[in-house]
């Protein structure tokens, strides 16, 4: 429970600098991120060993930085959409369920901050 507590707590803080920065610095900001988040299964898999893992794991990671470059130096939407999509390769990595050897409470408690930040580029971004 308290990983979701930290969680929470740390997409609020990620909130509020989105909040006070300027837009084009929040949106590097958001970007850039997004890639760090996207690598740290990129960690899980070179613990994990296994070649295959550790290469999808790569591609899915360069999948969300592209996601990243295209809403830092093009449209926003697509930041909302790397968080939301993160959010929900959390989900698949959910042990047991993509294969990758994962701390147990790292993928829920990540989907909790990905989709707290995600909610808030929303209303951010004068969406809802």
């Amino acid at each position: 429970m308290k990983n979701y507590i930290f969680a929470l707590a740390a997409g609020v803080v990620t909130c509020l600098f989105i909040y006070v920065l300027p837009y084009g610095r929040a949106l590097d900001f958001i970007g850039l991120l997004l890639g760090v988040i996207a690598a740290i299964y990129i960690g899980f898999a070179i613990s994990d060993g296994r070649k295959h893992v550790l290469l999808l794991e790569c591609a899915v990671a360069a999948v969300f930085i592209l996601l990243a470059l295209l809403g830092m130096w093009g449209k926003p939407v697509w930041l909302v959409i790397g968080y939301f999509a993160h959010g929900a390769w959390d989900l698949i990595h959910h042990p047991g369920k993509l294969g990758t050897k994962v701390r147990k409470w790292y993928p829920p408690a990540c989907v909790v901050y990905d989709w707290v930040v995600g909610l808030y580029l929303l209303y951010w971004l004068g969406w809802i």
